[in-house]
């Protein structure tokens, strides 16, 4: 079973194109809600980690676009953990039409953990985060999001 937390977004006009189409970079803007809201729904959150002096970098992002989002189209943003390592983990995502149900997109993201400051390295992900993502989820949270999140 996996957790899956699901984030609810409205689309604005500034997030489209000439041709009235979600523009592509935006659903790596949508994927990063969709990532914070799952660390939140966790009890964590960015902020604190650089009061760690600690600090995620995105090392690869990948998107499949299947089908176009429009301006004012109601979508959800999918997030799970596909895999944790040492010091890296990896998101996977899945965009919905919330009206159609149809997939508009899905991708992921390989997160590293770095230390804050001039001299930047690789960090091993906190003990209480990494529990926090290995954990098992409540039983019946298999595939269904677990959070909902409106953005």
């Amino acid at each position: 079973m996996k957790r899956v937390v699901e984030s609810h977004l409205r689309v604005r006009y500034a997030e489209t194109d000439a041709q009235g189409v979600v523009y592509y970079a935006n659903y790596l803007v949508w994927f990063e809600v969709a990532r914070v809201n799952y660390l939140r729904a966790l009890g964590f959150d960015f902020r604190s980690l650089e009061q760690q002096q600690i600090t995620v970098v995105i090392a690869e992002a990948n998107c499949r676009y299947l089908a176009p989002a429009r301006f004012d189209d109601e979508i959800a943003v999918r997030a799970w953990v596909e895999e944790v390592r040492r010091t890296s983990l990896v998101f996977a995502y899945a965009v919905y039409n919330r009206t159609s149900g149809q997939r508009l997109a899905e991708g992921s993201t390989a997160l590293v953990f770095v230390t804050l400051g001039a001299q930047p390295r690789p960090i091993e992900i906190p003990t209480a985060l990494r529990q926090a993502l290995l954990a098992d989820p409540a039983e019946g949270e298999c595939e269904e999001p677990v959070v909902v999140c409106k953005s």
